[in-house]
């Protein structure tokens, strides 16, 4: 009886053990607008791997990406929901005609420009897109969020970033509709109009802080992933738009304090993507297959990180 009694001890010793040994996993995305496509191909390799992510975080298209897949789904269902969807369409705020009210067919389609009116005069848009459908869309994808108002309570806790408009500042999003907070952390400033979510006006989080190591290091992960979709600054000569031109004075700031969060991670991935925009929604399928030709190099280190975990939780979908 009494060896039982120790076998049963050690036994009960060694899972302690385990648990408290094995390493929790991080995962940090950047933004990077439609080049954001590229994280997709390294979750498909931490999937293939079997690595349990404890906490994802993101900025912009990461933030979008990894909220989804926070939420439940897998990196291929991410990769169906990009594949099948006409994000032009979205950013324009397109609808079918056939939902349009018979003043909308008659008179609204023969404009070219659509001016706001406030007190009755006539100003500028805020953006050339409301995102409306955009929200609509993340509302119908993550309806399973519905009655969840904490990130951390998601099948993988979860965090994105914003930017404050009055101040520039940077807002950590943790709670409130996850819908709306992927929506406000990607308003990448002219393309979509900013969010109002808790009481503050946000647009995208890359303004203030578009690769969030450090928050998730005080998260206390042992090992944090970091997905780099960012690009580098242009040369006069491809400064030819109004988002380019835009997209540039952003990233003076945004690459500075990007280098120094890079240096505090444990696994650095940077996708050879510098020749796409943040705007090639058209070109997702050969930014995906950027993606997984970098990820694909880091299946070994996917498969060690995975082999330390020996007490993985199954994920819901």
């Amino acid at each position: 009886m009494k060896n039982y009694l120790i076998i049963f001890l050690l036994s009960i010793s060694a899972v302690f053990y385990s648990q408290e040994k094995q390493p929790k996993v991080g995962l940090v995305l950047s933004g990077g607008g439609a080049k954001g496509f590229a994280h997709v191909a390294v979750l498909k390799e931490i999937d293939k791997a079997g690595i349990q992510l404890d906490y994802i975080g993101g900025t912009s298209m990461g933030a979008i990406v990894g909220g989804l897949y926070a939420a439940g789904f897998s990196a291929i269902q991410i990769e169906e929901v990009i594949k099948n969807t006409d994000f032009e369409s979205l950013l324009r705020d397109i609808i079918p005609r056939s939902t349009s009210t018979f003043f909308e067919k008659e008179y609204l389609e023969k404009t070219m420009i659509t001016l706001p009116v406030k007190s009755g005069k006539i100003g500028l848009p805020k953006a050339v897109s409301r995102g409306q459908n955009i929200l609509s869309f993340l509302f119908e994808l993550l309806d399973s969020t519905e009655n969840l108002d904490d990130f951390s309570k998601l099948p993988i806790p979860f965090f994105c970033i914003a930017t404050d408009v009055e101040n520039g500042g940077e807002v950590v999003l943790e709670k409130g509709s996850l819908p709306l907070a992927l929506r406000a952390s990607g308003s990448f400033p002219t393309l979509l109009d900013p969010v109002i979510f808790d009481s503050k006006l946000l647009v995208d989080g890359g303004i203030a802080n578009n690769f969030p190591v450090s928050i998730m290091k005080s998260k206390g992960m042992d090992i944090v992933i970091g997905v780099d979709v960012e690009g580098k600054l242009y040369k006069k000569e491809k400064l030819t738009s109004v988002i380019s031109i835009l997209n540039q004075i952003v990233s003076y700031q945004m690459y500075n304090k990007s280098k120094e969060e890079k240096e505090k991670l444990d696994v650095y991935i940077h996708p050879d993507i510098f020749e796409y925009s943040v705007v090639d929604f058209d070109k997702k399928d050969e930014i995906l297959e950027r993606g997984e030709v970098e990820a694909k190099k880091f299946t070994k280190i996917f498969t060690e990180i995975a082999a330390k975990q020996t007490n993985k939780k199954k994920r819901k979908k």
